[in-house]
């Protein structure tokens, strides 16, 4: 063909991608004239060098096959006269759709070390590539780091060893390509570092029917299991128990009397998946006492008589025989209350008789005395003859110790403690003791501790949390140099006003007491907090125990109730509600 009539075909124009999906696409350009048809080229690169394919067609249009989903495909046209072709197009290039990645089917965590986390996984169909999301909490809300990989695994390196130890989260996106739009993310991950071996356990103490023991705290550990038994191989009587808030220091309360016991520990790490263990520590081991004495005991905040908000339901002469049913249906051998003040201005008081004496004469007829007998029955100037006679009463800020006088009886006088009084109370705050002795001819004795901390702020923590942690060390100071409480069991009953993961309970822990709700013993009416505010029904959210009874190591715990008159249907009370607090009792083993 002559040279001119070839020059005469144009450059195909108007080159256009319509139909693009993920293995296909549809290319147009506008006709040449006296063009016979089109040569075309398809590549992977621009320069043509890579995946080429050619096609003739004297249509002007072209739907490529066996394309690859996710590429970028480059594209150019000519057109034919005969045999004489001109020149190609301007180049087009088009990028497929991606196909999502399938779903991950198999991720492996693994602890390698104290201070590196491995992550494997089967690397989905589709996937080309891989970003590891790493953070402190399962929502990703914090610390959140980003990796980028192409591989199909991870060691992330980027730990130190910690105290106590915390869970990591981990999500894996797979992307196909340079996709970002079509990412597909596997499931959240906890994961959790290498525990050490826990060191320096021992016991510390053992009751008739417990064993309280101790040890160092290990690196990356969250929680503690620690396993008794009477045989050193761990096979006959075993019993295990779980700290559920990374303590180093755990007690038994359901062995058995007088036997020999051995103890292990290992550190545990994490909460739900991947959790971690340690191997078990040394063997240390112990004796139980032989069997003690039983001993039933009650906290009750029975509400100060001056405040009734208005409801007649709630005025003190009402809710005083509720008190007095509750206190006496319940057996117990000695009751802490809180709130039973000296005013004798209530509503429905009579002026002269203050709340601690009515209380005491209501619970006189059902087999009930108050130690600290100072000035039982007389508390005015006609009765006493000479001013201030109530002040010993007034000074216990509500605090009294009642006891069945069928079962134990106060040796001595009794006293009470001066507490920090972080708002200048007139009264002060304080600690009120008793030692009593078992009238079953046992003659075991005991310390009876009740108390009300300081209240504001119970949520707040902080500062108030600190001024309610100082009242408990003067408590633990007294009871340690006081030469008439030292080396006595004791039982502390009171409204600390704090939650148990509180610095005032962990105070009271630290030095050697245990929380009776809070042992391996079986437990009634746990759901319910501990003070309702005269909801009804009241509320049940467990963790929100500010009253407690509280018991030094030697003493065993064997039963521990919140003590409500509640409608198992319903969940309300049935008859008078008794105070804006419940009742909680123990039932407790002493040492002989």
């Amino acid at each position: 063909m002559p040279a001119a009539q070839a020059a005469a075909l144009a450059k195909p124009t108007g080159v256009t991608v319509t139909e693009i999906n993920f293995e296909s696409f549809v290319f147009r350009w506008k006709p040449v004239a006296g063009a016979t048809s089109y040569t075309g080229k398809l590549a992977t690169n621009a320069k043509f060098t890579k995946g080429v394919q050619h096609f003739k067609t004297s249509k002007s249009t072209r739907k490529p096959i066996r394309l690859k989903n996710c590429t970028t495909y480059y594209f150019k046209v000519r057109a034919n006269k005969g045999s004489a072709s001109g020149s190609y197009s301007a180049v087009k290039k088009v990028t497929l759709d991606c196909f999502w990645p399938r779903e991950f089917s198999t991720i492996k965590v693994v602890p390698k070390s104290g201070t590196s986390i491995a992550l494997k996984w089967k690397k989905p169909q589709y996937a080309t590539r891989f970003e590891i999301w790493r953070s402190t909490e399962r929502d990703f809300s914090a610390n959140l780091v980003k990796v980028k990989t192409s591989k199909d695994w991870y060691l992330d390196t980027n730990f130190k060893a910690s105290k106590p130890g915390k869970s990591y989260f981990y999500r894996i996106l797979a992307f196909n390509k340079s996709n970002t739009k079509n990412v597909r993310y596997s499931p959240k991950l906890e994961a959790n570092l290498k525990t050490s071996v826990p060191q320096g356990l021992k016991v510390v103490g053992t009751s008739p029917n417990g064993a309280t023991l101790s040890w160092n705290t290990a690196w990356n550990a969250r929680q503690y299991e620690v396993r008794a038994a009477t045989d050193t191989g761990f096979t006959t009587n075993v019993k295990t128990l779980k700290t559920t808030d990374g303590s180093n220091r755990l007690t038994f309360n359901t062995l058995g009397s007088g036997k020999k016991y051995y103890f292990q520990v290992r550190a545990v790490n994490g909460v739900k998946e991947n959790v971690v263990r340690s191997t078990y520590s040394a063997t240390v081991y112990g004796a139980t006492l032989r069997a003690g004495v039983p001993l039933t005991v009650m906290s009750f905040n029975v509400k100060s008589a001056k405040y009734d908000d208005g409801v007649s339901s709630r005025r003190w002469n009402n809710r005083k025989p509720a008190i007095a049913s509750t206190i006496a249906g319940s057996g117990a051998d000695v009751v802490g209350v809180q709130e039973a003040y000296a005013s004798d201005n209530y509503p429905g008081g009579d002026g002269v008789t203050p709340q601690w004496e009515d209380l005491r004469r209501t619970l006189a007829p059902k087999g009930y005395q108050r130690a600290l007998t100072g000035t039982d029955g007389v508390y005015s100037y006609s009765q006493c003859k000479k001013d201030g006679c109530w002040k010993d009463e007034y000074k216990l800020d509500g605090n009294h110790i009642f006891y069945k006088t069928a079962t134990v009886k106060p040796i001595g006088k009794g006293g009470s403690i001066s507490l920090p009084n972080p708002d200048n109370r007139g009264s002060g705050y304080t600690a009120s003791w008793q030692v009593f002795e078992k009238r079953d001819g046992s003659g075991v004795r005991f310390a009876a501790v009740d108390t009300h901390l300081y209240s504001s702020g119970i949520t707040k923590r902080g500062v108030y949390e600190d001024r309610r942690t100082a009242q408990v060390k003067a408590i633990l100071s007294t009871l340690k140099n006081n030469a008439e409480l030292a080396d006595l069991p004791v039982v502390l009953l009171g409204d600390l006003n704090s939650h148990g993961g509180h610095k005032p309970v962990s105070t009271f822990l630290a030095g050697g007491f245990a929380d009776t709700a809070g042992l391996d013993v079986p437990q009634t009416k746990a759901n319910f907090n501990s003070s309702h505010g005269f909801q009804n029904p009241p509320p049940s959210t467990f963790g929100t125990q500010i009253d407690y009874v509280l018991v030094s190591k030697d003493v065993a715990v064997k039963k521990w109730e919140l003590v409500a008159n509640i409608d198992p249907k319903t969940g309300k009370f049935v008859g008078t509600i008794p105070s804006d607090h419940h009742a909680i009792k123990a039932v407790v083993t002493l040492p002989r």
